[in-house]
């Protein structure tokens, strides 16, 4: 990880930038990781 934040920062990619993906990585993990526990609970329901 700090190879790849070396090199963005070489590119002129900016803290502030690279902090706005990350947000944008772990609200989508979340996401995920939300959607597959309703998958499991409606499972649970039903009986499936």
């Amino acid at each position: 990880m700090k190879y790849y934040l070396g090199v963005a920062e070489e590119q002129g990619i900016t803290a502030v930038e690279i902090g706005a993906v990350q947000g944008i990585c772990m609200a989508v993990s979340a996401g995920k990781v939300n959607t597959q526990l309703r998958e499991v609970e409606s499972q649970i329901k039903t009986g499936g």
